[in-house]
Parts: structure tokens; C-alpha cells; sequence
């Protein structure tokens, strides 16, 4: 249901679930904060989160809120983290380690997603980089095409940088390998393989 005087961001979020990989970052941050200022009429935003560096899931997602970003938030809506909610996950595995419950729960519920998880570490390991950047995607569309209520898909890619050309153009460049192609290279082989193909 729209309300009166909503801008149509407003009404898009409005009453929607949405789901974010990558909120637990900087950008997923400021993502979380915007949401939550801009679009009070927002339902449930889900949050993809994974164990990490020695925290669990759950520690992660209430240190979360600790951010300096959400400091105007606590003032102006005291109550405003009861429209999040963790969704136990991770993008490095195969179907994003989603439970077959908050599968379920995601399709049912969520009208707009942010995929904005990635790894930028330009000395990722191949495999890593490949399984994060390229197959949480892949995974991440085949869920969203079981989401019957979906009206938005955003995906906040990491850069990739032509490097052996001396002049970079604005087009788009020709790929050596397919998606698919890439995935079975990695799920074939080693890194200590990988690595061989790929030096730094």
C-alpha cells in the first residue's frame, strides 16, 4: 500500500522486505543507515552474515550497529535495529550457505536486493576471489528468480582493470573465458595450479 507524500524510493521500500549481502561493510554501512532514515515505510531488511575473524554471527550483526553512521539514528528512532534481522550466510559457499528455512523466508518476503558482498583484496587467493565475486552472483540470481514478489536486483560489482592494455577505452572488453568456464577451472583445479596461470 503507498501512502501520500512518499517519494517513489519511498514507495518502492515501502512495506518491502529487502535483502543485502555485504551490509556488514563500508558501503553496506551507509546502505543500512540510508534505508533506514529515508524509507521509515520499509518492512524487514535482511542482512547476510557470516563468522568472521574470530566473532560469531550473531556478535557481528550487534557490533553492527555500533557504526558512527547509525549515531543519528539512535536520537531520531530509538527502535530502528528491530527492522533488521541476520540471515546466517556466507558468500564464499556454494548457495551462499543459506539454510533451506531463510531460503524459503528470502523468497517469501524480499521485493528488492543489494548484492554488494565482494572481496577487493588484490592479493585474493583465485579461488576465493572467484567463489565470492563471481559465484555468490551466480547463486545469488538463481534465489532471487525464486523471489515472486521481487522488483529490483542490484549488484555493486567490484572492478576489474584492463591492465596489459596501455589505454584504457569505455566499452567493454572481450572476455578470455565465460562465467561458467571460470568456475570449473577453479573447482578443478588446485591453487597452488592456479596460481602457476595467474601470477601476480
Amino acid at each position: 500500500m503507498e501512502c501520500e507524500g512518499e517519494t517513489a524510493v519511498q514507495q518502492l521500500f515501502h512495506g518491502a522486505g529487502v535483502f543485502v549481502t555485504g551490509g556488514t561493510g563500508f558501503l553496506g554501512n551507509a546502505l543500512l543507515e540510508k534505508l533506514l532514515r529515508s524509507c521509515p515505510g520499509v518492512r524487514t531488511i535482511f542482512i547476510l552474515v557470516r563468522p568472521k575473524k574470530g566473532k560469531t554471527q550473531e556478535e557481528r550483526f550487534s557490533g553492527l550497529f555500533e557504526a558512527p553512521v547509525f549515531e543519528s539514528m539512535k536520537k531520531a528512532c530509538p527502535n530502528y535495529m528491530t527492522k533488521v534481522r541476520a540471515v546466517a550466510g556466507d558468500c564464499g559457499l556454494p548457495g551462499l550457505g543459506l539454510g533451506e528455512a531463510d531460503r524459503e523466508l528470502l523468497c517469501q518476503e524480499v521485493r528488492v536486493v543489494f548484492h554488494i558482498a565482494a572481496t577487493v583484496r588484490f592479493d585474493e587467493k583465485l579461488k576465493t576471489a572467484v567463489h565470492i565475486n563471481v559465484r555468490s552472483t551466480k547463486h545469488l540470481l538463481e534465489l532471487a528468480r525464486h523471489m515472486p514478489h521481487l522488483k529490483s536486483f542490484i549488484h555493486v560489482s567490484s572492478a576489474f582493470a584492463q591492465c596489459p592494455i596501455k589505454h584504457i577505452e569505455e566499452k567493454f572488453y572481450p572476455v578470455p573465458l565465460q562465467c561458467q568456464e571460470v568456475l570449473q577451472l577453479v573447482d578443478l583445479l588446485d591453487e597452488d595450479v592456479l596460481s602457476i596461470m595467474t601470477p601476480m
